[in-house]
């Protein structure tokens, strides 16, 4: 079973529903990436634009480092 691993020195900024900003740590499952987020995970998509969305549809990534 793989679980999540938190990428040290990381971290991401997010826009949540109600453009309310949030600053998250980054996490490592396997091959995919999370953004840690109301005490559970949100897998972070491919880069559209200048953002990342989500598996959540309201929650977007604005900003991390990579």
């Amino acid at each position: 079973m793989d679980l999540f691993h938190e990428i040290p020195d990381t971290q991401c900024i997010v826009l949540c529903k109600g453009g309310v900003y949030k600053q998250a740590k980054l996490y490592r499952r396997g091959k995919h990436t999370y953004v840690g987020i109301r005490g559970g995970f949100v897998r972070i998509c491919a880069k559209f634009g200048d953002t990342w969305p989500t598996s959540a549809p309201d929650i977007t990534v604005v900003d991390m480092e990579q």
